[in-house]
């Protein structure tokens, strides 16, 4: 009797310290992202969507090097662009990138 009971003991306490100590599964964290470009098509080859597109990846390049983060993950890049309006004798447009970025 007293063997079943060490026994069932020392069963119960492996079971608690495996079920309580196991890892946790990773889970993704996610960060929505924006970017804006007030510029004219003729000057970059991939336009103003383009260039917007571009500078969302570059901040979210270096927020990658301040934080420390290795890999992310983009989700679908949403670009809107406005009516087209003159500055300096040009026409320009203002785009805006959005991205939810997973790490």
């Amino acid at each position: 009797m007293r063997m079943f009971l060490t026994l069932t003991a020392t069963l119960l306490a492996a079971f608690f310290i495996l079920t309580t100590t196991a890892p946790e599964e990773a889970q993704a964290r996610c960060k929505t992202f924006e970017a804006s470009h007030n510029g004219t098509d003729f000057f970059y080859a991939d336009g103003t969507e383009g260039t917007v597109k571009n500078k969302l990846v570059w901040y979210v390049e270096q927020w990658q090097k301040e934080k420390g983060v290795k890999r992310v993950r983009y989700g679908k890049v949403h670009i809107k662009c406005g009516q087209w309006f003159v500055k300096y004798m040009l026409p320009h447009r203002n785009c805006k990138a959005k991205s939810r970025v997973c790490y």
